[in-house]
């Protein structure tokens, strides 16, 4: 086993300028979304294909209302066999939506996600549109790169 060591204040130094920057250096973009009103069984479909664990939820008028994550598809389907095909995206969504705005910070979304136990956030524009999400792999490719 190999261990790399770095003296504190050199990763301190390093992890600070990287938690600083702007979440739209590290989005993903463009975002895969679905309709409120997908069903869960179509939207798991997108995320197969897409090869995405996460989509980005919207209203009629395209505003982020949330993150779907393929594991509140698999808890609602381990619940209730039909749900795949019954259920629509808004019933399985977090009632608080994991959205930060294209202003914040790295670190805000880290903050984010670990206070609400998700693992992306959806990065929204002034009017509420979708332009990108942060995941949890997105943040560790930022401090090991």
């Amino acid at each position: 086993m190999r261990a790399i060591y770095v003296s504190g204040h050199q990763a301190e130094g390093g992890a600070a300028r990287r938690v600083r920057r702007p979440v739209t250096e590290v989005m993903s973009s463009p975002v895969i979304s679905v309709s409120v009103d997908t069903r869960l069984g179509d939207a798991l479909e997108a995320m197969v294909r897409t090869g995405r664990r996460h989509l980005v939820v919207v209203d009629a008028a395209g505003r982020c209302v949330g993150v779907l994550a393929d594991r509140a598809v698999a808890a609602a389907w381990a619940h209730d066999n039909a749900a795949l095909s019954q259920l629509t995206v808004a019933q399985a969504l977090d009632p608080d939506p994991a959205v930060v705005n294209s202003e914040a910070h790295v670190v805000d979304a880290a903050r984010l996600m670990r206070a609400g136990g998700v693992d992306a956030v959806a990065v929204i524009n002034p009017d509420g549109l979708p332009m990108g999400i942060v995941t949890g792999s997105d943040l560790i490719a930022l401090l090991a790169g």
